[in-house]
């Protein structure tokens, strides 16, 4: 059904905007770096798939050629996929005495929509984490089991390195290779930690001087380009309940990937698709009048679809973490 609004058309505000990029609301966050955003015309679409079986990616076929005879030939299947791009945002009431007095401490519309910002980009890191963490999500490879459960009584046997290796060597079998890691900040604090990780980068000594590995180091030590961290939190309690924080990706597994942006050609893991008709840029933020409550209302929305675009790009690690 079509309609207009009472409470007139929303603006987009260009000044909001540039003030929500200069916000550190980026922080923790890494659902939007292992799954790029990636701009499609159209809210929903089909797109061409290339498997590596059905389209026998892999496959030997070479064969060896007399003269006068035919060449050996390839036969490839090819399959497609859709997806669906849904809005998903959050807005809020500026009554005008609230916002007249707010104004003397701070640009009240600017911080209301970074906070709107932080809550919408986290909703976008919780369907991130869900499709990648989630044992449903169908990727390729099964599940790799750990040399050691990853809990505080095995630091000196957790071979992280080891584990992480036994997923790239998953991931070369399927035709990828890993340069990224994914884990939560509870499995990360407890890596870094672990006495085999330190061994393999300072050396076997008897004290290490209490430094731990930086992600950097600890990138270097698995051999890939990045480990992405996910540090961001949310508010686990119910409304009008004391806050209580958990962390957005689970501690249960940690994913080796490829991870790779723009076209669908590139490979990788997979994208968050923007319908860029409507949300250009993938965050964008309004602003329209609600005389009825004498208010400005603000709002941040989003319009997208997040993809696992291929199952070979990802291997998990069940950590068994305690």
């Amino acid at each position: 059904m079509s309609f207009i609004s009472s409470g007139g058309s929303a603006t987009i505000r260009a000044d909001i905007n540039q003030a929500l990029i200069e916000s550190p609301a980026e922080i923790g966050l890494i659902g939007a770096e292992v799954l790029p955003l990636l701009p499609v015309p159209a809210k929903s679409g089909q797109y061409l798939k290339v498997q590596t079986a059905d389209a026998a990616l892999l496959d030997a076929d070479a064969a060896k050629r007399t003269a006068g005879s035919e060449y050996a030939r390839a036969a490839r299947k090819f399959t497609s996929d859709t997806y669906d791009c849904i809005e998903t945002g959050l807005e809020e009431l500026l009554d005008d005495s609230f916002r007249a007095d707010a104004n003397r401490f701070f640009q009240i519309e600017a911080e209301t929509a970074r906070f709107l910002l932080r809550q919408v980009k986290l909703s976008h890191e919780k369907r991130v984490a869900d499709l990648l963490f989630a044992t449903t999500t169908p990727f390729t490879s099964a599940d790799l089991s750990p040399t050691a459960n990853y809990t505080e009584a095995n630091l000196a046997t957790i071979n992280a390195p080891a584990d992480v290796a036994a997923g790239k060597l998953a991931l070369n079998k399927l035709g990828y290779a890993a340069n990224a890691v994914i884990m939560s900040a509870n499995v990360y604090e407890r890596v870094r930690r672990t006495t085999l990780l330190q061994n393999q980068f300072y050396g076997v000594v008897s004290n290490t001087g209490g430094r731990l590995l930086d992600e950097a180091q600890i990138a270097e030590a698995f051999g890939v380009d990045k480990v992405y961290i996910g540090r961001a939190a949310i508010n686990s309690a119910n409304k009008n309940k004391a806050y209580s924080g958990s962390f957005i990706v689970p501690d249960t597994k940690i994913v080796v990937a490829n991870i790779s942006s723009g076209q669908f050609t590139a490979g990788g893991i997979g994208r968050t698709l923007v319908w860029s008709e409507d949300a250009p840029g993938g965050f964008v933020s309004e602003s329209y009048r609600d005389e009825a409550r004498r208010s400005n209302v603000l709002r941040v929305r989003m319009n997208t679809a997040e993809k696992v675009i291929d199952a070979n790009a990802a291997v998990r690690i069940t950590t068994t973490y305690s």
